[in-house]
């Protein structure tokens, strides 16, 4: 024999809805985590500006032991011994007939046109 039976419905379930304590909580978590974003991007300026400041300080270490350097080996050097290693490769002194003379005068460079034309000029192109 065949029975039937009921079907018992089940009762549907209910759409959940955030309330507001869910809401502050979630937008309170967010605000957390781009604080976080915040600090750390912070801590990695700051660990890269101390690098650029060592990097810096170590330029300019390196640039006074060179203006030293520079320094010791102006004043060490022999001008004397210089000369006679000159000589030794046969360098002398020039003789009369290798001299030349340069005379050297100053030109001024004259203007087609006096100052007043020129500011009558810049007049006449202004207006």
């Amino acid at each position: 024999m065949a029975t039937t039976r009921k079907r018992v419905k089940m009762p549907k379930q209910q759409v959940k809805h955030m309330t507001t304590s869910s809401y502050v909580m979630l937008i309170g978590l967010i605000a957390f985590v781009a604080m976080i974003g915040i600090l750390f991007q912070h801590a990695l300026i700051t660990e890269k500006n101390t690098e650029i400041r060592d990097l810096q300080k170590t330029l300019e270490d390196a640039i006074q032991v060179n203006d030293s350097k520079e320094g010791q080996l102006v004043t060490n050097m022999n001008l004397q011994s210089i000369e006679a290693q000159a000589r030794g490769y046969g360098m002398s002194e020039p003789v009369q007939e290798q001299y030349r003379r340069e005379l050297v005068t100053e030109k001024k460079e004259e203007s087609l046109m006096t100052d007043s034309q020129i500011v009558r000029s810049w007049f006449e192109n202004l207006f």
